[in-house]
């Protein structure tokens, strides 16, 4: 059946010829109709609730807001933890979903009902903020507006830049490429009306009444309509919505007493919003807007449409202004650059594809097996677009890992036909039935590929759901080059471009048959002492095994190339946030010198911890984007290197610590251990106790506690008796408290562009000391003035900036780097830790919950997730050659591969001094595990197609010899191929990516030494099975 289906398209060139073309041109349409992002459309499984409850210290906001919503979620079907991070005025909950549940969505809609049904304290103004993070959510560029020369905004200063910013947003808006802008360090509009206590005494007058006749002259309601032909409309406006509008209204006075007007009682002034994080861009204080896409636009479209709007911007609206805009963040430089991989590198392989094909193979084979190449690439377009895929940064790595086995089939395919055609069968019966005789040894050699890349479709957590995409555009990738090289190739092998006879023996070919030659004379030698053959392999195996478990290490992310390297450090404890900003400028001027070169830009937070717990305002943090490793003369380890020696000399700053992105770890470290217990002090005291333990270990340092900082807090206890007794309203008092500390937002009005508050409080010489609060004053029923000290009692204690908690419990983090080069991952030190350090903790704290998290608990899922691969990857591969083959025992001699294919890639990695491996590491060998095996099945399928029993069993190994030496070509071409396309990717020829370097390079050195087992220890063992058999037959 197959015969016929081969000759069937074979004999119709122009059906072929057909297909061909409309692939080509349905995958050039699937190109300009898929989408470019970074990464695919993908929807974690966490829901965050953001609640902001101003002016509450963090145990109320705790107790009245944190609590309540997490008893609301955490009780959901499908939940299956709850995270929170309280800080002063606010509170985050995360709710993590059950991974297996069938229904996420409902969950989800589950949990926004949950929240919203939450009761909450009524002076909370606006509603819990529900967010589920989506990929396709994410920001494609930052554009940092700054204003040159003033390092700190002053109010005139922040009101242009702010204007400008909103220029700029408008303008980018209206792009179709764009979905939303949101802001960072934007702050809201607003006027101030600053009581003056000592005027309200003056006058007589209360808080409340100034709060009460300011609400009610602001005054803006339609009346209706005059009733007459036209209709005319009747608006009452009395709108107080500007400062000389606030400073005329009037309080109090009438006929025959005296006006008072606002200004009589307080100062206004234009101004913003309280912050409590102090932005930096490249030492200024600025704005970032961080532009999101449309969905129905790619990555890099909306990035290109973005970067014309600001190039116009920066020509014509900026143009004799001190305003500077600074693109930082671009998320489709990466999609650039392996679309640039694929394409240069792409482009060399290519060559190289065709240099290795045309040296083995006659110039018109080699054409048609290298237009395999963009038949498949066109293929697995249209098959991803309709798959509904885009081409993203994981779909990318996907075809770079596959770009080399493309052409692997269509050379066996080729190789043999050429053999049969020399033989002397006609051009059309060689066609069918050479392609016929490697049709399911190519078909299995496609399974035990594919099959290998199965197992991602099963590995957890982060980057499991990432890593899912790799296996559809694997299959994609190797099913149309599968398709073409069966039912396409073997027709165009008919088209003789003029040549009417069987092809004669080539220069090319000769040399080609006297490797052939030689290789048979080898094999042959071989043979004869298979038992040291098969030692000498024993002893490599065994040499890996022990570079492997004594010189090689897994670690999620080894440490190597970054685009991002951080600076975090603090000034001394009390040091107010804008103090810190002018503290942290020396730091700043470091990278400056470096901006233009090696930095492309750097922003500075201040007041801004890690880990979501509550900003400490001594504390800042620097993220500094560097150019990629091509485009820069120094590494990013000498970059580090370099700093931090010239912060050496900086004085006031403490416990400054420079480190690269850690893929994925909002700590930015990799060690990150977690304690939970309730009781304040003995967590506390754990945690002071095990990073002075961390601390003794050689191998970590930067130790650090993320504890909160205790600050005096004043709990005001309400005098009832005398409360009642003179007749006070206790909600007066309490909005009198509100609005004198925090401020009270009395409306709001529409500005030129952003609506603008007024906020009314207190002048900030009365609220810097609790004994002057005390002396506002109170009005009760007889509208009699009491001070506030006469009703209420005081207790000053201690409060936390911040509370952490997870299922109900109170957390402290402790973090720590590990010394560079000292040989330690962060799995080695959690396991020496668990084993000798926390055994001695929870016998002392019995209540306490020590726990790794990080780094370290994605490197535990990960691994769990290695081993239940590997063994399903090699059980799929055996199943599918034991079906193959019809044997039980001969798909193990063809698996041999495997396991010297592993024995390749740690030979060649501690050749390149590679003593750290990882994530992506193990990903290649993986794939590996499916491709090595490939040239092992041709061969096997040869030698048991061709080997014959019948014969004198001393002529077995000449057999042997005689049939490996016809399987040369085929196997080396098509490893030499597999290699040359993807070693400019493994060693960077044209660009570096590290997440594809090692993978590539696992594939590339495991496929090589795979093919010496393939023509070595493959006849060996296969002489030696048949050894066995005629002992059998002999019995």
């Amino acid at each position: 059946m197959r015969e016929g289906l081969i000759q069937f398209f074979s004999k119709r060139h122009l059906l072929a010829n057909l297909i061909f073309i409309g692939v080509l041109v349905g995958g050039v349409f699937a190109w300009m109709g898929l989408p470019k992002e970074e990464l695919p459309d993908i929807t974690f499984d966490t829901v965050s609730i953001s609640t902001s409850y101003p002016g509450a210290s963090t145990e109320d906001v705790e107790y009245y807001v944190t609590e309540p919503v997490e008893e609301a979620v955490r009780d959901i079907d499908g939940v299956y933890r709850v995270f929170s991070s309280t800080s002063t005025g606010n509170c985050s909950v995360t709710a993590e979903i059950e991974k297996t549940h069938p229904d996420k969505e409902a969950v989800i809609s589950e949990i926004r009902n949950a929240v919203l049904d939450v009761d909450l304290p009524s002076d909370i103004i606006d509603e819990p903020h529900v967010r589920v993070f989506k990929t396709s959510r994410k920001a494609i560029i930052d554009i940092g507006v700054i204003y040159k020369g003033e390092n700190i905004l002053d109010v005139l200063s922040r009101e242009k830049l702010q204007t400008y910013a909103l220029v700029l947003e408008d303008e980018l808006m209206n792009l179709p490429e764009v979905n939303s802008v949101s802001r960072s360090g934007y702050l809201k509009d607003e006027i101030h009306v600053e009581i003056v206590p000592d005027k309200l005494r003056e006058y007589n007058i209360t808080f409340n009444t100034v709060m009460q006749e300011i609400k009610n002259g602001n005054v803006r309601q339609p009346a209706g309509s005059i009733e007459n032909i036209s209709e005319p409309k009747v608006t009452l406006s009395g709108e107080l919505d500007t400062v000389e509008k606030l400073e005329n209204m009037s309080v109090q006075g009438g006929f025959e007493g005296q006006i008072i007007r606002v200004s009589d009682l307080a100062n206004i002034n234009k101004g913003y919003e309280k912050t409590k994080t102090v932005l930096k861009i490249n030492g200024h204080e600025g704005i970032f807007l961080n532009v999101r896409k449309n969905s129905g636009y790619g990555i890099i479209d909306a990035v290109t449409a973005v970067e014309k709007v600001v190039k116009s911007f920066r020509e014509n609206t900026l143009k004799g202004t001190d305003i500077e805009l600074i693109l930082l963040d671009d998320e489709s430089f990466d999609v650039r650059n392996r679309l640039s991989l694929i394409t240069i590198n792409g482009a060399i392989g290519f060559i190289l594809v065709l240099i290795a094909l045309f040296a083995f193979l006659d110039f018109r084979s080699g054409l048609w097996v290298a237009m395999g190449i963009p038949f498949t690439f066109c293929f697995t377009l249209a098959g991803g677009l309709l798959i509904g895929y885009s081409v993203n940064n994981i779909t990318l790595a996907a075809i770079i890992i596959v770009m080399g086995m493309v052409v692997d089939d269509a050379i066996v395919v080729a190789e043999n036909v050429n053999r049969m055609r020399a033989e002397g069968m006609s051009k059309e019966e060689a066609a069918v039935k050479g392609t016929s005789f490697v049709f399911m040894p190519i078909v299995a050699s496609i399974l035990t590929t594919c099959v290998a890349f199965v197992p991602l479709f099963f590995f957890s957590g982060r980057f499991g759901v990432m890593v899912k995409f790799i296996p559809p555009i694997v299959f994609l990738m190797l099913g149309g080059s599968l398709f073409e090289a069966l039912f396409i190739l073997p027709g165009h092998m008919t088209l003789s471009f003029g040549q009417k006879s069987a092809p004669r023996v080539s220069g090319k070919k000769l040399w080609v048959e006297r490797a052939e030659n030689k290789y048979e004379i080898i094999v042959r030698g071989l043979l004869k002492h298979k038992p040291a053959i098969f030692v000498v392999f024993v002893a490599l195996l065994l040499l890996a095994g022990y570079i492997a478990s004594s010189g090689m290490k897994f670690v999620m992310f080894p440490d190597e190339e970054t685009r991002q390297i951080n600076i975090s450090a603090e000034t001394p404890p009390g040091t107010m946030k804008y103090e810190t900003a002018r503290m942290a400028q020396p730091v700043e001027e470091v990278i400056q010198g470096y901006t233009g070169k090696e930095v492309v830009g750097y922003r500075n937070e201040i007041a801004r911890s890690r880990g979501g717990s509550a900003a400490q305002e001594n504390k800042f943090r620097m993220g500094i984007e560097i150019l990629p490793k091509e485009q820069r003369k120094k590494s990013a380890d000498m970059l580090i290197k370099e700093w931090k020696e010239k912060f050496k000399d900086i004085s006031g700053i403490e416990n400054i610590r420079v480190s690269k992105t850690w893929h994925g770890q909002d700590s930015s470290s990799p060690i990150d251990i977690l304690i939970k217990e309730n009781n304040n002090q003995r967590r506390y005291q754990l945690a002071d106790e095990l990073a002075e333990r961390m601390k003794d270990d050689a191998a970590l340092i930067n130790v650090e506690i993320d504890r909160p900082i205790y600050n005096p807090e004043y709990r005001l206890t309400l005098n009832r008796d005398k409360i009642r007794r003179l007749a006070i309203n206790p909600a007066d008092i309490a909005k009198t408290l509100r609005a004198s500390l925090e401020g009270t937002i009395l409306y709001e009005f529409s500005g030129d562009e952003e609506p603008v508050y007024v906020r009314l409080t207190v002048i900030p010489a009365a609220k810097d000391d609790i004994s002057k609060i005390f002396e506002i004053p109170i009005e009760n029923q007889g509208q009699y003035l009491v001070p506030l000290k006469d009703l209420v009692e005081i207790e000053k204690v201690e409060g936390p900036d911040s509370i952490v908690r997870e299922d109900m419990k109170r957390c402290t983090r402790v973090y720590s780097d590990i010394v560079p080069r000292s040989g330690k991952t962060p799995l080695e030190i959690a396991e020496d830790f668990e084993k000798n350090v926390f055994p001695k903790f929870k016998t002392k704290y019995p209540t306490a919950i020590i726990e790794f998290r990080g780094e370290v608990k994605d490197t535990r899922e990960s691994g769990k997730d290695f081993m239940v691969a590997v063994i399903m990857a090699v059980f799929l591969i055996y199943v599918i050659l034991a079906l193959l083959l019809d044997s039980l025992v001969k798909p193990v001699i063809i698996m041999l591969a495997i396991p010297f294919g592993i024995v390749g890639i740690i030979l060649a990695f501690r050749l390149h001094g590679i003593s750290m491996y990882g994530f992506f590491a193990i990903i290649g060998a993986l794939g590996l595990a499916g491709v090595v095996v490939n040239d092992s099945i041709i061969m096997m399928a040869k030698l048991d197609k061709a080997f014959d029993m019948g014969k004198d069993r001393k002529e077995k190994d000449a057999q042997i010899a005689g049939i490996a030496k016809t399987r040369l070509r085929a196997v080396v071409l098509t490893t030499v191929t597999t290699v040359v396309a993807i070693v400019p990717t493994a060693y960077g020829w044209a660009g570096y990516d590290s997440m594809l370097a090692q993978m590539m390079m696992a594939m590339a050195w495991g496929l090589l030494f795979g093919t010496v087992i393939t023509l070595v220890l493959i006849p060996c063992m296969y002489s030696f099975y048949k050894g066995v058999q005629y002992r059998f037959i002999a019995r």
